[in-house]
């Protein structure tokens, strides 16, 4: 069952992860001596939105595989499947997480 909790709360720690390091790559790019470009800005985000999605992607298709198992109790399947869905809600914010990068070209305040 510990393993069944932590596959809830891996997927939102990813997303809160992704989060911060968004927001840490945003502020490089706008401090006022530039640390990164905004080009070099925009395919770091990419890359690792990407990257974060698969293993997200990974974690919510190992959660629905292990599920099929005949072996499982009623209170096990509950837990994964709402590992699931909270990968899958973990995975739409970690997309919406590059929308500031996409649609927000440059540093303006």
């Amino acid at each position: 069952m510990r393993g069944l909790t932590k596959g809830i709360a891996k997927p939102a720690l990813l997303w809160a992860l992704h989060f911060t390091l968004i927001y840490a790559l945003i502020s490089a790019a706008c401090a006022p001596r530039a640390l990164l470009g905004q080009d070099h800005l925009l395919i770091t985000a990419v890359v690792l939105t990407l990257a974060m999605a698969m293993v997200q992607i990974f974690w919510m298709w190992r959660g629905a595989h292990s599920g099929r198992q005949s072996d499982l109790n009623r209170d096990e399947t509950a837990l994964l499947r709402a590992g699931w869905w909270t990968g899958l809600i973990s995975l739409i914010a970690t997309l919406a997480n590059l929308t500031p990068v996409l649609i927000l070209p440059g540093c303006h305040g």
